[in-house]
């Protein structure tokens, strides 16, 4: 596949990289230092404006089978998006930080094929892990009947010490893996669950919720509170509102203050700075369940989330833009670090990925899990999966076929058009895509 992609920054970069080995990558940038960090991989880098239609050709956008916008501005994605359309471009995906694009934009309008919204995606992925306390990272998959969950065995935990077969696992849910320090594992029954171990679930969302509270004991959630009002703020409050859910909300913007106040019925807003441990003090704002920081800087982000930690509130997430900051964040105490970089990257990613219809990269991409639609010409089709050549380092979490969600057993079969949700080490992910 030939791929163009606008724009090199860190999301164009990731993309870049992810997709080299087995593609013909061109990337255009104005900027010749950001051009410059693109020599360590094996694409092909164009000096110039992605909007230009002199600059998409010299790309090459005219036999491109998918071209991609990714830069910072959302203006300049849907045009370039639109140019290499009007060149030939195959397929075009724009990426857009505004979620107020994706109301007026419908599939093929404007050039622009597909459109992925930054603020939405992180919002959900901050959604997705709220109250799941221990959760590292939370997808949905199969239009929302499959949920997974990565999940940390805490040192308190009812299910420390036991072997998986003596920790009465949902019979919708599967233990798909487990993490433990470098080593990525595909679990039986008689392996020990020990502290510090990340178990990746996968089944129904009422399965996998279900273990997790036997995994770490969280509360129900009442008490959440927001720091920062920006687009991810006020998306994640519109989230939790529709939940049932009446989230508190600090902004340091006056007028943006009032603004939030008026388009968030069921949320209290406060005008002032998350680090202000005298409002924190004299409102009760700490005594919450969650603390969310989205917040500007990735600085004030880790300064708010871990007074908020220190002032004891039990789970705290918080937004970071530089990828390498995600493990120092988590080991000084922040609970879940979130990139929305990365988010929008592996959401690109999967636009390339033929019958893969969602892809969701774990461990710094030593694992993945796929949702892989199985092609009637898979040589496992209607064998038992026992007796199928799976390759080693995967393990099929699921399986959907129409409205049915089966966890699978070794008598089970693939069926033409059933979706797998794979758990892959990033080794085998391309021979189990190849196999399916």
């Amino acid at each position: 596949m030939r791929v163009v992609i606008v724009g090199a920054g860190e999301v164009g970069r990731s993309i870049a990289a992810a997709l080299q080995t087995d593609h013909d990558v061109v990337v255009i940038e104005k900027d010749p230092d950001r051009l410059q960090l693109l020599q360590e991989l094996d694409v092909l880098g164009v000096l110039g404006n992605g909007a230009s239609l002199k600059t998409l050709k010299d790309a090459g956008a005219e036999r491109a089978d998918l071209a991609i916008a990714s830069t910072n501005i959302d203006e300049v994605n849907i045009v370039a998006c639109a140019a290499a359309k009007q060149l030939g471009a195959r397929i075009t995906v724009a990426r857009v930080q505004d979620a107020e694009y994706l109301q007026t934009w419908k599939r093929g309008y404007l050039g622009v094929d597909e459109m992925v919204c930054s603020e939405l995606i992180t919002s959900q992925a901050i959604a997705g892990v709220i109250g799941l306390r221990g959760v590292r990272a939370s997808d949905e998959f199969a239009d929302g009947k499959i949920l997974m969950t990565e999940t940390i065995v805490e040192e308190n935990s009812p299910v420390l010490g036991l072997r998986l077969r003596e920790a009465v696992v949902p019979p919708d849910c599967n233990v798909a893996s487990i993490i433990r320090e470098n080593a990525v594992i595909i679990p039986r029954g008689d392996d020990q669950i020990l502290a510090h171990d990340r178990l990746v679930l996968i089944g129904t969302p009422e399965a996998v919720h279900e273990f997790n509270r036997r995994l770490s004991l969280y509360p129900t959630v009442k008490e959440i509170l927001i720091v920062g009002g920006g687009r991810i703020g006020f998306r994640l409050a519109q989230i939790l509102q529709a939940r049932g859910l009446k989230p508190k909300l600090i902004e340091p913007d006056e007028e943006r203050s009032r603004w939030l106040a008026e388009n968030l019925p069921n949320t209290l807003v406060f005008h002032g700075d998350g680090t202000d441990i005298e409002l924190l003090e004299r409102e009760g704002l700490y005594r919450c369940d969650v603390a969310v920081s989205v917040i500007g800087s990735d600085e004030r982000n880790l300064l708010c989330g871990l007074l908020l930690k220190r002032m004891g509130v039990p789970q705290v997430i918080v937004r970071v833009e530089d990828p390498t900051f995600i493990t120092i964040f988590e080991r000084v105490g922040i609970d879940i670090a979130i990139n929305p970089r990365r988010l929008i990257a592996e959401e690109i990613i999967s636009f390339t990925r033929g019958r893969i219809e969602k892809s969701l990269s774990l461990e710094h991409d030593r694992a993945e899990v796929l949702e892989i639609k199985v092609s009637p010409e898979s040589p496992v089709v209607g064998i038992p999966l026992a007796q199928a050549q799976i390759p080693a380092g995967v393990l099929i979490g699921a399986i959907v076929r129409g409205e049915s969600v089966i966890i699978p057993r070794g008598t089970d079969v693939l069926q033409p058009g059933d979706h797998a949700i794979v758990f892959s080490t990033k080794e085998a992910a391309q021979q189990i895509e190849k196999l399916l």
